[in-house]
């Protein structure tokens, strides 16, 4: 099902879930703010993925062995 850009409706759930707004006051919003969010959105979850990436090798020893 993934190939390439995600679908226009998630970004726009996204926006809304995130700062409780609906449909409407979403389209009300000047595209190039909106457009920001997304990417504060994005640099978000970049760093919240890098963050899992990094406690990954931990979770896996306990007292310094490889489980």
């Amino acid at each position: 099902m993934r190939s390439g850009k995600p679908h226009p409706a998630l970004a726009d759930f996204r926006l809304c879930k995130e700062f409780g707004w609906t449909i409407q006051q979403l389209d009300a919003q000047p595209a190039k703010k909106v457009h920001e969010f997304l990417l504060i959105l994005g640099e978000m979850d970049r760093q919240a993925q890098e963050e899992l990436d990094k406690a990954k090798p931990q979770t896996n020893t306990f007292r310094g062995r490889t489980l």
